[in-house]
């Protein structure tokens, strides 16, 4: 197996993943718990915090799943395409 470089897109997205994860677990945000100011989209800091962080992540992983990210780029798989695009496997693997 060949290792291959990581592309722009793929750099980008698992940052963009690890900030927003290392952002939910950041625990400055405890210094809020009992504080009602300020809110965000009407709700207490802690609440509208995760919920505006959570929002980002989702989107992230949406943008992840269109671009195909972590799908091998069609140069890379082996086998020849049959009728319906899909590749053949080749000898001694099986189809999944």
């Amino acid at each position: 197996m060949t290792r291959r470089t990581p592309t722009p897109v793929t750099t980008t997205l698992w940052t963009l993943i690890i900030i927003g994860l290392a952002t939910l677990q950041f625990p400055g945000i405890l210094f809020y718990h009992d504080v009602t100011e300020p809110r965000i989209l009407g709700m207490p800091f802690i609440y509208g915090f995760n919920l505006v962080i959570w929002f980002a992540i989702c989107v992230v992983l949406f943008i992840a799943y269109k671009v195909r990210w972590g799908r091998p780029r069609p140069d890379e798989l082996d086998g020849e395409p049959d009728g319906n695009g899909n590749r053949d496997a080749g000898e001694g693997e099986s189809h999944r």
